[in-house]
This record gives C-alpha cells, sequence and structure tokens, in this order.
C-alpha cells in the first residue's frame, strides 16, 4: 500500500496498491496540457510539493496472532506462542514434568477431538471427576485454539 502525501501539510492525497497507480491518479489529475506553437507543453500544477511513501504495515503481536487463528493457521501460532520448550510438557503438563498429568491430558484431548463433547462422558472414560475435565480442556484450550470452536457441553 502506497500513500501520496503533502510535503508540508502531511495530507493524504491518494491511495493505492503499488507506486504505479498512484504515480497515474497525480499525472492525471495535476498536469495541464496546453499548445504553444505547434508543439504540446505540459504544465505540473499540484498544491504543495508530494511524496510518494509506502504505508507502514506493521502489527502487534496479538493482532497478528489473532490474524492467524482467523485463518485457521493453528501449527504456526503455536510455534510462536510456545517457542522451542517441549511439546508434551508445555501442552499437557504447562510446565510440569507430571507424566500421569500428561497422559491425562492426551486422552482428554483424544475423546475431544473425536467428537466427544459432553464433560460427563469424558470423565467417565477417563476415569476422573468431571471438574479436572472442565480444567484439563481449559488448559487444552490455550495451546490448542481449534479446541475454543468447539466448546464442551456438560
Amino acid at each position: 500500500m502506497f500513500r501520496l502525501i503533502g510535503n508540508v501539510s502531511k495530507k493524504v492525497y491518494y491511495e493505492a496498491e503499488n507506486a504505479s497507480d498512484l504515480n497515474k491518479w497525480r499525472l492525471d489529475n495535476f498536469t495541464r496540457g496546453s499548445q504553444v506553437e505547434g508543439h504540446t507543453v505540459s504544465k505540473y500544477d499540484a498544491p504543495e510539493a508530494m511524496v510518494i511513501v509506502k504505508a507502514n504495515t506493521v502489527k502487534s503481536r496479538k493482532e497478528h496472532l489473532n490474524d492467524l487463528l482467523d485463518e485457521g493457521k493453528y501449527e504456526e501460532y503455536r510455534k510462536i506462542t510456545m517457542g522451542n520448550s517441549s511439546r508434551d510438557i508445555e501442552i499437557y503438563g504447562r510446565g510440569k514434568d507430571n507424566q500421569k498429568l500428561i497422559n491425562r491430558r492426551k486422552k482428554v484431548e483424544k475423546l475431544f477431538r473425536q467428537g466427544v463433547t459432553n464433560t460427563a462422558e469424558i470423565a467417565g472414560e477417563v476415569q476422573v471427576a468431571r471438574g479436572t475435565v472442565n480444567h484439563d480442556l481449559k488448559e487444552l484450550r490455550k495451546t490448542y485454539p481449534e479446541l475454543r470452536q468447539k466448546g464442551a457441553r456438560s
């Protein structure tokens, strides 16, 4: 995205996707042709000196992550949010090296992805309390944003 901006007033005169379209607009609007002794003379009448600048498209980290979620790029989202940490410990154990906890959360995630959204059914399969299943799903949704869309019913 490019902008044609006044040098003194900083007024934005025109915006375009590429600089050539912007330059064409500038020439169409500010040049005047006249006939002098059989020759064509062009006169450039702009209100002020202008500059073509590239628009700043820098997004904040939060906006970028939200765009990734909107586009469905979950793996890239996880790479950015998790960094280089161990996948099992970070996702399933939230920093705890507890194999029992990690395995339980893996089972909860597997059942939830299979379409079992009732927390009572998941609790029966994994043999834990419903509150534990709800807590595990809450933790899993932090790193698996696609699970947010399904939503568990009690």
